[in-house]
Protein backbone atom coordinates (compact mmCIF):
# COMPACT_ATOMS: atom_id res chain seq x y z
CA UNK A 1 0.00 0.00 0.00
CA UNK A 2 1.10 3.51 -0.75
CA UNK A 3 0.67 6.53 1.30
CA UNK A 4 1.73 9.72 0.53
CA UNK A 5 2.72 12.60 3.10
CA UNK A 6 -1.06 14.65 2.56
CA UNK A 7 -2.82 10.80 3.41
CA UNK A 8 -1.23 9.95 6.49
CA UNK A 9 -1.75 13.79 7.45
CA UNK A 10 -5.28 13.23 6.39
CA UNK A 11 -5.88 9.60 8.75
CA UNK A 12 -4.17 11.23 11.72
CA UNK A 13 -6.66 13.99 11.77
CA UNK A 14 -9.44 11.36 11.07
CA UNK A 15 -8.08 9.07 13.68
CA UNK A 16 -8.32 11.94 16.04
CA UNK A 17 -12.03 13.10 15.33
CA UNK A 18 -13.09 9.56 15.42
CA UNK A 19 -15.09 8.01 18.57
CA UNK A 20 -12.49 5.73 20.68
CA UNK A 21 -13.91 2.55 20.17
CA UNK A 22 -13.08 2.90 16.22
CA UNK A 23 -9.69 4.69 16.69
CA UNK A 24 -7.71 0.61 16.74
CA UNK A 25 -8.90 -0.15 13.49
CA UNK A 26 -7.89 3.16 12.04
CA UNK A 27 -4.63 2.66 11.16
CA UNK A 28 -2.51 2.80 8.17
CA UNK A 29 -1.39 -0.87 8.89
CA UNK A 30 -4.60 -2.34 8.88
CA UNK A 31 -5.71 -3.83 5.33
CA UNK A 32 -9.10 -2.95 5.83
CA UNK A 33 -8.69 0.57 6.02
CA UNK A 34 -10.86 1.76 3.48
CA UNK A 35 -13.92 -0.50 4.70
CA UNK A 36 -13.30 1.03 8.45
CA UNK A 37 -13.02 4.13 7.06
CA UNK A 38 -16.50 3.71 4.88
CA UNK A 39 -18.26 2.59 8.61
CA UNK A 40 -17.14 5.45 10.17
CA UNK A 41 -18.38 7.70 7.31
CA UNK A 42 -21.84 6.56 8.17
CA UNK A 43 -22.06 6.28 11.75
CA UNK A 44 -20.21 9.86 12.21
CA UNK A 45 -22.15 13.37 12.56
CA UNK A 46 -19.00 15.31 12.69
CA UNK A 47 -19.09 17.25 8.78
CA UNK A 48 -15.28 17.45 9.04
CA UNK A 49 -14.64 14.02 9.91
CA UNK A 50 -16.86 13.56 7.11
CA UNK A 51 -14.96 15.60 4.64
CA UNK A 52 -11.55 14.49 5.90
CA UNK A 53 -12.61 10.70 5.45
CA UNK A 54 -14.30 12.04 1.67
CA UNK A 55 -10.75 13.32 1.07
CA UNK A 56 -8.53 10.81 1.78
CA UNK A 57 -11.05 7.90 -0.03
CA UNK A 58 -10.64 10.91 -3.14
CA UNK A 59 -6.54 10.66 -3.18
CA UNK A 60 -6.47 7.28 -2.62
CA UNK A 61 -8.38 6.62 -5.40
CA UNK A 62 -6.03 8.82 -7.39
CA UNK A 63 -3.63 6.47 -6.94
CA UNK A 64 -2.28 4.08 -9.42
CA UNK A 65 -3.17 1.35 -7.19
CA UNK A 66 -6.33 2.05 -4.98
CA UNK A 67 -5.97 -0.19 -1.58
CA UNK A 68 -9.64 -1.17 -1.80
CA UNK A 69 -11.95 -2.00 -4.81
CA UNK A 70 -14.91 -0.34 -4.06
CA UNK A 71 -17.27 -1.71 -6.64
CA UNK A 72 -15.99 -5.26 -5.45
CA UNK A 73 -17.12 -4.82 -1.97
CA UNK A 74 -20.67 -5.19 -0.43
CA UNK A 75 -20.36 -1.43 1.01
CA UNK A 76 -22.19 1.43 -0.54
CA UNK A 77 -20.16 2.93 -3.15
CA UNK A 78 -18.69 6.26 -1.76
CA UNK A 79 -20.56 8.39 -4.63
CA UNK A 80 -23.76 6.99 -3.33
CA UNK A 81 -22.58 8.03 0.37
CA UNK A 82 -22.28 11.79 -0.77
CA UNK A 83 -26.05 11.84 -2.48
CA UNK A 84 -27.02 10.34 0.52
CA UNK A 85 -25.21 13.03 2.97
CA UNK A 86 -26.83 15.68 0.84
CA UNK A 87 -30.02 14.41 0.91
CA UNK A 88 -30.81 14.79 4.60
CA UNK A 89 -32.01 17.96 5.91
CA UNK A 90 -29.10 19.88 7.36
CA UNK A 91 -31.15 21.97 9.99
CA UNK A 92 -29.95 21.41 13.71
CA UNK A 93 -32.95 19.85 15.57
CA UNK A 94 -33.67 19.76 19.61
CA UNK A 95 -36.23 17.39 21.57
CA UNK A 96 -38.01 18.98 23.89
CA UNK A 97 -40.45 16.96 26.20
CA UNK A 98 -40.82 13.90 23.16
CA UNK A 99 -41.10 16.86 20.70
CA UNK A 100 -38.97 17.76 18.07
CA UNK A 101 -37.89 21.42 17.43
CA UNK A 102 -36.70 22.94 14.40
CA UNK A 103 -33.18 25.13 15.88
Amino acid sequence: MRFNKHMIDLLREIRRRVPSHQKPAIKLANPELISELYDAFEQSRDSICKVLIREFIEQNRSLDDPLYDVNASGKMVFDQLQKTNKNKDDRPKRVYRGQIIEA
